[in-house]
């Protein structure tokens, strides 16, 4: 080619010259050589997918989804660890079709603290859902032992006013053990990616989403850790997602415990167990997304071994467990639940197996061991349909159960609104599994910076065939913000109801009846001293009554920072944590006695303290958690002893590569 063409070529396509262009390329020439020599080792390569930032709503506005609100609201630092930002994580460097989630409800509450993110779930130590539940007033919890322990919850001494949802599928307690309560030790925290606490004055419903990606680099994350008891469990997690839209997902865990029991209650009627207990889980996601259109399958498993828990004396054995859960789902989804219109429809399959199931004697330590098979099972079908739009959301939503060739529906109606400084919202459910109808009222007002006021209405009309009264429920409660801090009171007033005995705690089935009873509740949160935090929710009701302590204290006093002064690029966390929980005594009914007295018993009073320590130095996470630090005896069921002062302590890992 001559000069002259060239020339020509290059005005032709807009190039300098050949020496301007030659001098603007030679200074990054030769910084090429040291520039690769100062990527650090543990860096990632970008995820090249096309990107789409998305337009921040409002703060309060419907819109405003839990995930912005947990990185704007300093009132959700308490219950989450600052994370730094990985390697590759560039705001906005994400797919733009992520797969469908289903809707979670708006806030009103005083305060963000029972709203939790993927990192928030992790960091509180918890180790299952029992744990995150001791910080709703109301909720008693009930554990039986270390992590293969039962555990389960109720809402003022009710399990059916404790409802769990995952990914918009109520999960029901169909096994041959639950018997109308559910055993959260079932729950795998570890496949969750948002948990959000949903406080209706009549029952508390938990909105839980699975773990899913959105960048097409590869993700891996392994939980290695070991403690007391015997205590050894891995977990793995990878994840990848393509720029075609497809998605794969695979976890699973392993963990094992052991234990001998000893009670400063009593020395008779003890013996020590050859072990705790095995769980294992998994669970497995695939899908594809482009636009607005989502389809994805998942799957999710637990399994569970778990070794007699002998009572003392003139109490009831827990008897052994061994048994499954098995659950899956297929999706479709259409549109995006933060934002204008959407649908969804859902197909899910449960299964439960109990293997060898044992008997046990009340009182006495005879063990008949049975031989079974028990297989139980259920479908659930789901059509969803809504619209958000700034400031408002409405939804309709019909779950239908297929058990036993009968088809229940629960129909479904939410809807919320934010009005300036006024939010306002209502629940309204008829659903045929218990035949009873519900309705909730929401409203906060945030008149000024430095007051707001929430409270709740809850309405129960069971049908007349179930011999069960209608009642209501009255929650109001407001907080004074003092510097940083928001100081809160309220009251809750709960009509007569009637509600099964707990079963699942080898409890004799029964019908109970609860009196009127009024509780006053009180709480202190936020910071103390810049990164210093505290959290206390203290609820005391008027009258005792079965399942339900009369006086609850939750206390958290949380140090949770970077420390950005020190390491500005985020480099380094720390998270320690003193948790502090009281209970009195909780009246348990036992049956009635060959005179006709009322058979019951109460557990002896319960204060737990628990220390954490998390430190997270680029993406790993050193961990350690010392539960019940004064070492002594305590109870949550009448007649078992839980384990004294038990330590663990390991690291997760994350990995992009």
């Amino acid at each position: 080619m001559t000069d002259r063409n060239r020339a020509r070529f290059v005005r032709r396509w807009g190039l300098p010259p050949v020496p301007t262009l030659v001098t603007l390329l030679l200074p990054l020439l030769l910084a090429v050589s040291p520039v690769q020599a100062q990527v650090r080792p543990d860096s990632v390569r970008r995820d090249t997918a096309r990107v789409a930032v998305p337009v921040p709503a409002p703060v309060g506005s419907p819109v405003d989804s839990a995930r912005e609100r947990t990185r704007r609201s300093e009132d959700i630092v308490a219950d989450s660890t600052r994370r730094a930002p990985a390697l590759n994580d560039v705001r906005g460097d994400t797919i733009t079709a992520p797969l469908a989630n289903f809707e979670l409800p708006a806030d009103f509450e005083t305060t963000g603290r029972l709203r939790f993110g993927r990192e928030a779930i992790l960091s509180t130590g918890a180790v299952t859902l029992a744990d995150i539940l001791d910080k709703v007033p109301g909720v008693t919890t009930y554990r039986s032992g270390w992590i293969a322990g039962l555990a389960a919850a109720s809402f003022a001494g009710d399990a059916s006013r404790l409802r769990l949802f995952v990914d918009g599928v109520e999960l029901d307690p169909i096994g041959a053990r639950e018997r109308g309560t559910f055993d959260l030790t079932d729950l795998p925290l570890w496949t969750l990616d948002e948990l959000i606490i949903e406080r209706a004055a009549g029952e508390v419903r938990v909105w839980m989403r699975t773990w899913t990606v959105t960048k097409t680099v590869p993700y891996t994350r392994v939980d290695i850790f070991t403690g007391d008891l015997n205590t050894n469990a891995f977990r793995g997690q990878f994840a990848r997602r393509w720029r075609s839209g497809f998605l794969l997902q695979l976890g699973g865990q392993q963990v094992a415990t052991q234990t001998g029991r000893a009670s400063a209650f009593s020395t008779t009627g003890l013996s020590s167990g050859r072990g705790d207990g095995t769980v294992q889980g998994f669970m497995l996601r695939t899908g594809w997304s482009r636009g607005r259109l989502a389809i994805d399958l998942f799957g999710n498993g637990v399994s569970r071994d778990r070794d007699p828990h002998r009572a003392r004396t003139d109490f009831t054995n827990l008897p052994s467990f061994k048994g499954q859960r098995r659950e899956g789902y297929v999706r479709v989804g259409y549109g995006d639940t933060s934002s204008g219109f959407w649908s969804q429809v859902l197909v899910q399959a449960l299964r439960t197996k109990l293997d060898n199931a044992d008997s046990t004697t009340r009182g006495t330590s005879d063990t008949t061991a049975l031989q079974t098979d028990t297989l139980t099972s259920r479908t659930q079908q789901i059509a969803a349909v809504g619209y958000r739009a700034t400031h408002w959301q409405l939804s309709l939503t019909d779950r239908m159960r297929v058990d036993g060739g009968d088809r229940r529906h629960a129909p479904v109606a939410r809807v919320s609104a934010t009005f300036g400084r006024l939010d306002a919202g209502a629940w309204v459910e008829r659903n045929a599994r218990d035949s009873t109808g519900r309705a909730d009222l929401f409203i906060r007002a945030r008149p000024t910076g430095w007051l707001r006021v929430t409270g709740g209405l809850s309405q129960r009309a069971p049908d007349d065939s179930t011999f069960r009264p209608a009642g209501s429920t009255l929650r109001a409660e407001g907080a004074v913000r003092l510097r940083r801090m928001w100081l809160g009171g309220g009251v809750l007033r709960d009509d007569a109801s009637a509600y099964r005995n707990l079963e699942l705690l080898e409890m004799p089935a029964a019908n109970l009846i609860s009196e009127r009873a009024v509780g006053l509740l009180g709480s202190v949160t936020g910071p103390i001293y810049k990164d210093l935090r505290l959290d206390v929710q203290v609820l005391r009701w008027n009258t005792t009554q079965y399942s339900r302590p009369r006086m609850q204290v939750h206390g958290e006093l949380a140090l949770i920072s970077d420390w950005m002064s020190k390491f500005p690029k985020g480099q380094f966390g720390i998270n320690t944590r003193i948790l502090y929980d009281r209970r009195a005594g909780v009246p348990f009914f036992y049956g009635t006695a060959k005179d006709g007295a009322v058979d019951f018993r109460v557990t002896e009073v319960a204060q737990v303290l628990t220390g954490l320590l998390e430190i997270r130095i680029q993406q790993a996470t050193l961990f350690y958690q010392y539960r019940n630090l004064t070492g002594g005896s305590y109870e949550q069921i009448r007649g078992i002893t839980m384990p004294p002062a038990v330590q663990m302590y390991g690291v997760r890992w994350v990995f992009f590569n």
